[in-house]
């Protein structure tokens, strides 16, 4: 019987996706055309139903080429129809081809093209942008309520005890680990909430980090280690311990939390549950902001996000199963509004323990009796923790697969650590990060410089072409004094810069969206007490400390919505400012002839920068007190105060309250001061986008001065034929060099 083929060419480095259906390539009405563009995992959850309706067939044959994290989600997203008989699907995997390595061979290139015989590749802006690109710090944020044995678990990644676990002396600062791979010890300094140091670099343990916790002036720590059983994939890990929800000393630490779940470069959240004791009204707030953000975005949004079910060695499989917890757990977030989560059951006091005696660490008598009892994971089935874990198959193929040679080895420690649990977490980290982060950092990197070197080859080829072309030569010298014309009236770039200054930007729209998130949360808080006239004391303090967490958590959900909406504002704006001024410049080119192509317009945007190098630019330029020193994003503005939001009110003296009392007194002052903070926000975003524009304006003028010169050089060479082949013979090197370094280039990012 013949059997359709699909054929699947997935790039993702590039965000390329090639689909066949028996060798023809698709239509664009089919509905995957659409997403060719778009990251496999955005789509990926519809591939197999749109497949089924438009081949009108449950049996036929994918074939996939791409990597291997890529493949093992196509694997995933057929099992389930294959498994619930929907289809049969056959599936075969082309893997990529290429090296490995990828950042290797690409700091390579800029090394030699730093040292290469072209000057405007040698310059200072592409090697801080590539440096930028390249060492971006990826966070890893353990996230948890109180007595989830959060700190034992960082210490089970770190393989040492350095985070203090003790429930008197619970995280209350933020502190956040790089990893430093040769550094065989921990080392650290403080700060305060200012950003200034108070604490000097010094070597850590758990006794130190316990001290700077107690210290009310510590706000955050920095500290370099390793954190070696996480392949960082020549990334810049960094591992933050956050403090509790309701156990910051600031509303600073909190809104940390809420911008790491929000932020779009979507670094990777920990979650920790205590599977003791699972539903606590700390985890409220925070879990519905975790909901949001997992329901858009794909699978990438959902992967993100591990939650992990500790200290499951303290039930008894006899009485009770590791499914039936898992289950609630289950039960649990998806009432939270989380739905087909990541659930990882582990044991971190069971992992931290083998690793320290597996390092040589001193342990006490109790800790000894515990790592004593670790059989207990191998006799016990339920116990094998890396069964439940939602890993690819070849993850679990590798972690069943060091069990074995455990086994064959007699190592107990060795198979108790895999199982419990804790190895399967890394693992799942280890795949996020060949997944998304490691294909994002490489081609950012390829792209802080790689129009520029377009622009450069086709400047040489525009050049060979000249020189084989009299005509051509003529025609492109007259262009380019009409250009010089033009530039010199600054008719042009006048009207350009006033359409600019009277271009406007309005996020009323987003604005009310966010206000109508204050109305909603703020009339849900009072319908908790609406249809009551007085309630008693004890309920009435009840109601106002959880009315007080409630609406300070709206407090920190409202500001980091509102960066977010400022940052990208501004970043569209200086998309905006920039596709103006590549316009301008294109429209200038072509009222002075058609000599030149279409595509050779990028000999004259080389100096053009991107968005995000024109708001750090401007950003830079200002002299703004700074937030927090470890806040990587929106560090640079603060437009509002954001105060308490309410007035604490005590009632002693009263034997019923009325409860019209704490909506005139709490909830009532509370909405009119985030609805102002919402209003002051539109304000400030109107000031910014103002300065926005007048830094432009002065962008502008560098950019002219740029372009003139670009032209002036294509004007001399045009005019002089003799000149332009000397040119050309004295650049044969360089073309040569430059034809290469473009081939491998290109070869960094293909599959």
């Amino acid at each position: 019987m013949f059997m359709t083929e699909v054929f699947i060419r997935y790039n993702p480095y590039k965000v390329e996706t090639q689909i066949l259906y028996d060798n023809e390539e698709i239509s664009q009405e089919s509905q995957l055309a659409k997403f060719k563009s778009e990251r496999l995992q955005v789509w990926l959850d519809q591939l197999i139903d749109i497949l089924i309706d438009e081949l009108n067939e449950t049996e036929f044959q994918l074939v996939f080429q791409g990597t291997l994290p890529d493949y093992d989600d196509v694997i995933e997203a057929c099992e389930r129809y294959n498994q619930s008989k929907t289809a049969e699907i056959k599936l075969a995997h082309i893997p990529a081809e290429g090296k490995d390595d990828k950042i290797s061979d690409l700091t390579q290139l800029v090394h030699e093209m730093q040292h290469g015989p072209f000057e405007e590749l040698r310059s200072d802006t592409i090697r801080k942008n590539f440096e930028k690109a390249l060492s971006s710090d990826f966070e890893i944020a353990v996230i948890a309520t109180m007595s989830s044995g959060k700190s034992t678990l960082i210490n089970s990644l770190l393989g040492k005890e350095l985070m203090p676990s003790k429930q008197a002396a619970c995280t209350a600062t933020i502190a956040s680990i790089k990893n430093i791979p040769s550094r065989n010890e921990f080392i650290g300094c403080c700060y305060d909430l200012g950003g200034n140091e108070i604490e000097p670099l010094q070597p850590l343990d758990s006794d130190r980090m316990k001290e700077f916790n107690n210290n009310e002036e510590v706000s955050h720590i920095e500290i370099e280690g390793s954190i070696p059983y996480i392949s960082s994939k020549s990334m810049n890990l960094i591992l933050v311990d956050t403090p509790g929800p309701n156990n910051s000393r600031n509303s600073n630490h909190k809104e940390h939390t809420y911008r790491v779940i929000k932020n779009e470069s979507k670094p990777l959240v920990l979650y920790v549950l205590n599977s003791t004791q699972l539903s606590t009204d700390d985890d409220n707030n925070l879990l519905s902001i975790v909901a949001e953000q997992m329901k858009s975005g794909g699978k990438q949004s959902k992967d993100r996000f591990i939650f992990a079910v500790n200290k499951i060695d303290l039930f008894d499989p006899e009485r009770e199963t590791i499914e039936e917890t898992l289950k609630d757990v289950r039960d649990y977030l998806q009432d939270k509004g989380i739905m087909n989560p990541n659930i990882f059951p582990v044991s971190a006091e069971t992992a931290k323990l083998i690793r320290m005696d597996q390092n040589g660490d001193t342990l006490t008598r109790k800790q000894q009796q515990t790592l004593n009892a670790h059989d207990f994971f191998i006799e016990e089935p339920q116990m094998h923790l890396v069964k439940y874990a939602p890993l690819s198959n070849t993850k679990k193929r590798k972690l069943l697969s060091q069990i074995e040679q455990a086994r064959r080895t007699n190592d107990t420690y060795a198979e108790a650590l895999i199982h419990s649990g804790i190895p399967s977490i890394e693992e799942a980290i280890n795949e996020y990060l060949d997944k998304y982060a490691v294909t994002s950092k490489i081609t950012a990197a390829v792209n802080s410089f790689k129009d520029i070197v377009e622009g450069k080859k086709m400047e040489q080829q525009l050049q060979a072409q000249m020189s084989g072309n009299e005509e051509l030569r003529k025609n492109i010298n007259t262009q380019m004094k009409r250009i010089q014309e033009e530039l010199s009236k600054g008719q042009k770039a006048s009207a350009f810069k006033e359409r600019i200054n009277n271009k406007k930007y309005d996020v009323r729209s987003v604005m009310r969206r966010i206000e109508g998130k204050v109305h909603t949360k703020i009339d849900d808080f009072a319908a908790v007490f609406n249809n009551e006239g007085s309630i008693e004391v004890s309920r009435a303090n009840k109601i106002i400390s959880k009315l007080k967490e409630d609406i300070s958590s709206l407090q920190s959900d409202i500001k980091t919505d509102l960066e977010i909406i400022i940052l990208a504002t501004m970043q569209n704006d200086a998309d905006q400012l920039l596709e103006e001024y590549r316009s301008y410049v294109k429209d200038l080119i072509e009222v002075s002839g058609d000599s030149l192509q279409p595509d050779e317009f990028q000999i004259f945007a080389l100096d053009i920068p991107d968005a995000e190098t024109l708001v750090d630019n401007m950003k830079y330029n200002k002299s703004v007190a700074n937030g927090e020193r470890w806040v990587k994003t929106s560090k640079w503005w603060n437009p509002f105060s954001y105060g308490s939001g309410y007035n604490e009110t005590i009632y002693v003296t009263k034997t019923l309250v009325d409860v019209d009392r704490i909506a005139e007194e709490i909830i009532n002052p509370a909405k009119q001061e985030l609805l102002k903070n919402v209003n002051e926000a539109q304000a400030f975003l109107d000031n910014e986008v103002a300065k926005l524009k007048t830094f432009f304006n002065l962008e502008i003028n560098r950019l002219e001065e740029l372009l003139l010169l670009k032209v002036n050089e294509i004007e001399e060479l045009s005019g002089d034929s003799e000149m332009l082949n000397s040119r050309i013979s004295e650049d044969l090197e360089k073309s040569k060099w430059l034809h290469n370094f473009v081939g491998r280039l290109e070869q960094i990012l293909e599959i």
